[in-house]
């Protein structure tokens, strides 16, 4: 049997060394706590005592602060029964016992047959918790069965709740059980909930709630259990794309499911298996305007995915636990980037697989202690190919063709954990411990641009053989690396009183290649008070600083690009084709780290009222806010100088592209918005946002339209929207039928527009128009509506506790609203201002779910 964990068995004893000794207790009362598996407490959990027949002999519920205390009977074998909606239930017998230590009771997460529906009476329920803001959003698996759920893709389903603007270089973070990962390990119907937003300042992790998605997989259960899901949809039953002359021939089939049950007779192993296998027959709508007219095609654009995953856990002692898991992913693509003025020609067929081992240990040394070991290994490999070795042709907003010259292949072995240990005493819970969101062997095989690009103003320049610039890139593609991340965690959560509780924290931050600078210490502050103790008002708040990721692409990109390994080659006005004789005597270009780069961070802060209406729903209103600090962007450094732009400064090097951290974010934002249960039939969810983001840098590969003036870019956020307002819900009709809605309308993103030219001679096709700010132009808006239609059929006389299967009807922009998403801001385009893509127009989709 397993004893401790080794990496943390000096802390272990030096914190045993510092417990008090615990007296007889001359009232034989019983005291404990409660907690998750993280180490959180668990308020609201039902506490019961039971003598030897049986019988309940005393009840309580925890505190805010998840204890508890009950009167102990006279010495026998009795046992505690532990409850509450999401966990699993735990029963710890009691020992006859002159002296009674306080019990930790630690409660694993539900498992399939033990799912709740999200947002019922206890989610909407104000607590002065830090982690139980009102304003994030929590969904369990049930309650995603009951929303239309496209392709059962509940990550996009909850990312509407996400801020684009605050999830960093490295896009969104994905936090699976406690540790970032590249995806979930687990098919849908394994996974137990998924949150955004909760417990927005915490130190554990990286991002902020709006930059993170948080999710909890499944365990195994003692019993068998399982379920299965079908889906199908046919364009047959879909209306007409926007841009689509003839209705684009369209399937999908995807089968998922899960089993778990135990591996012992004692039932203490038990496993859980999930499969998925799905196959989508999509196409992609082309619309482009070359020299022989306007072209307008569907295009096939299908993918294949397969996914399997199976784990093994061993619970001993009391609450404490074992586990490991093996999953592999399979997928390929086919016609990848064609659609809108992306020819059939121009696209990429892509392969990805994975595999990757999951372990974790969950340890309860005392009735203080905690410890939660979550580790990941895996490797990653997926390779772009391109559908014609020919050089691509780009003519300004009418049309790409030629080869995609995409080809490349990027391979990863990886490490990701977290080892945390939680300690309570008193009204301290203190968590402390590391988090190690990447440390992975990188490799990079960059052969694009090997036969070159080639840029057109017009379809006029294009008709002459005139191009404005030509791209190629010569040389040793091949690289590899260790990228390392590393973070140091603190966080003490005190509650000083019934309705007061404070979180301060620390978050150190480190991170390889970018100067390895050692002194990126992220402060965090949160706090929750009742104006009243038993009030039906919380107001919280806090602040944090967020340090960024770079990823490895600009890693890759300083590597490749340093003058001597890959050498990318920018022809200005060259010939078509491009002579030899020309291309010798272009310089090589080059990719430099500024040297006085420093990671970016964020400081984000907000404060908020929430107010309970009834005794399962609150509604909240939010004011946050966002300043982002020293963010990334490149910077052409050797770009030929104003007025004329006629030659570079160093003639020896082409452009000297330099990541540096100058830019600068600032968003506001207001947040109204309600969770919960108002009558018995309506479950949900729903969040409006009034907000603005300016800057005056993209990301770290954005460049300004003028390198010289790099602050006259500053203007709309490309991801700003002034209004948008997302809902989810579900409606009981009884036992008849359960109706589900996904309800989104935004204002429209900004729109840049561009010459289509390169005017300053810098190699980049940003330049705009003399007097014509960034992102001037306003985007389309978005509508999206959503409805499902289902019946639960139980198939025993046991009614929904035996076997069930349900039927769902599910429609997709029921209003069949024409979403635009590419508007084309090139000012001498034939599509000038005119908008060449669309989301998918309204479709069907049939879900058939079974669950023992």
């Amino acid at each position: 049997m397993m004893k401790s964990s080794p990496t943390i068995a000096c802390l272990l004893l030096l914190f045993s060394s510092l417990l008090p000794a615990q007296t007889a207790k001359s009232d034989r009362t019983l005291h404990g706590v409660v907690q998750d598996q993280s180490g959180a407490v668990i308020p609201g959990a039902t506490v019961v005592l039971r003598a030897q027949n049986s019988n309940e002999a005393g009840r309580t519920t925890t505190d805010e602060h998840g204890s508890f205390s009950l009167p102990e009977l006279a010495p026998c074998n009795c046992q505690i029964e532990v409850a509450k909606e999401g966990f699993r239930t735990m029963l710890v017998p009691i020992r006859p016992s002159s002296a009674r230590q306080p019990l930790h009771i630690v409660l694993p997460v539900a498992a399939v047959a033990e799912d709740v529906t999200v947002a019922a009476d206890t989610s909407a329920q104000l607590s002065t918790e830090i982690g139980q803001n009102q304003s994030g959003n929590v969904m369990d698996t049930n309650a995603l069965d009951r929303i239309p759920l496209f392709d059962q893709d509940y990550i996009t389903t909850m990312s509407r709740f996400l801020d684009a603007d605050s999830t960093g270089t490295s896009g969104t973070s994905l936090v699976v059980n406690g540790v970032e990962a590249n995806g979930p390990g687990v098919t849908a119907s394994a996974i137990q909930s998924v949150k955004i937003n909760q417990n927005p300042y915490t130190a554990l992790y990286s991002r902020p709630g709006r930059a993170r998605i948080e999710i909890v997989t499944k365990g195994g259960t003692p019993q068998f259990h399982g379920s299965a899901t079908f889906l199908y949809r046919d364009s047959l039953f879909d209306a007409s794309n926007a841009f689509a002359q003839t209705r684009p021939s369209e399937q999908r089939t995807y089968l998922e499911g899960s089993v778990t049950g135990p591996l012992s007779h004692s039932k203490k192993t038990t496993f859980l298996a999930s499969l998925d296998t799905d196959k989508d027959d999509q196409q992609e709508i082309v619309v482009a305007e070359t020299p022989n007219g306007l072209i307008n095609q569907n295009v096939p654009y299908p993918k294949n995915h397969y996914f399997l995953s199976g784990r093994v856990f061993h619970d001993y002692a009391q609450s404490n636990q074992f586990w490991i898991g093996y999953s592999y992913e399979h997928a390929t693509t086919r016609n990848e980037e064609v659609g809108g003025n992306v020819l059939p020609e121009a696209g990429t067929n892509t392969l990805f697989f994975e595999h990757e081992i999951n372990v974790g240990h969950v340890y309860v040394p005392s009735s203080k202690l905690v410890n939660a070991l979550h580790f990941l290994v895996g490797h990653y490999d997926r390779q772009t190919h391109s559908i014609t070795n020919a050089p691509q042709i780009e003519v300004s907003g009418a049309f790409t063709g030629g080869g995609a010259q995409a080809d490349e292949r990027r391979t990863e072995y990886h490490f990701d954990g977290t080892d945390i240990v939680t300690y309570t005493s008193g009204k301290h819970e203190i968590k402390f411990g590391i988090d190690v969101p990447d440390i992975s062997r990188r490799g990079f095989d960059d052969w694009t641009n090997q036969l070159g690009t080639y840029s057109f103003a017009d379809l006029n320049a294009y008709a002459a053989s005139q191009p404005f610039l030509y791209i190629t890139q010569r040389g040793e593609g091949h690289v590899d690396f260790l990228e390392k991340t590393f973070a140091g965690i603190f966080e003490d959560t005190i509650r000083p009183r019934s309705n007061l509780s404070l979180s301060l924290g620390v978050r150190y931050y480190w991170q390889n290649y970018f100067h390895d600078i050692p002194y990126n210490f992220a402060p965090r502050f949160g706090f929750a008070v009742a104006p009243r103790a038993k009030g039906r008002t919380v107001i919280r708040g806090g602040a944090g600083v967020f340090f960024d990721r770079t990823g490895p692409t600009p890693i890759a990109d300083l590597l490749h690009f340093n003058g001597v390994r890959l050498k990318r080659f920018i022809v200005d006005s060259p010939t078509y084709p491009v002579q030899p004789a020309q291309l010798a005597s272009v310089p090589t270009s080059i990719v430099t780290l500024d040297p006085n780069q420093r990671i970016p961070y964020s400081l984000q802060y907000g404060i908020g009222i929430e107010q309970q209406l009834n005794a399962a729903t609150s509604v909240f209103v939010n004011y946050v806010g966002m300043r982002g600090i020293d963010r990334f962007r490149s910077r052409d450094v050797n770009a030929p100088p104003p007025p004329d732009y006629a030659a570079r400064p160093n003639p020896a090097i082409g452009q000297d592209r330099q990541i540096e951290s100058e830019g600068y974010l600032k968003s506001n934002a207001l947040e109204l918005g309600f969770r919960g249960r108002p009558t018995k039939f309506l479950t949900g969810q729903a969040r409006y946002n009034l907000g603005k983001t300016y800057n005056d840098s993209g990301w770290i590969g954005g460049f300004p339209a003028n390198s010289y003036a790099p602050n006259a870019d500053w203007s709309r956020s490309y991801n700003d929207q002034r209004h948008k307002f997302d809902m989810l819900a579900s409606l009981e009709a009884g036992k008849w039928f359960n109706f589900g809605t996904a309800l989104s309308i935004y204002s429209g993103k900004p729109v840049n527009i561009t010459t289509g030219r390169d005017d300053n001679h810098d190699g980049l096709t940003i330049d705009r128009p003399v007097g014509v700010p960034r992102n001037i132009m306003h985007g389309p808006s978005f509508i999206g509506f959503d409805l499902n239609a289902g019946h639960d059929f139980a198939l025993t006389r046991e009614g929904k506790k035996g076997p069930v299967a349900s039927l769902t009807v599910n429609a997709f922009n029921v209003l069949n609203h024409p979403n635009y998403t590419t508007y084309v801001g090139v000012a001498g385009s034939p599509f000038f201002g005119r908008p060449i893509q669309a989301e998918p127009p309204r479709r069907m989709q049939l879900n058939l779910e079974f669950k023992f």
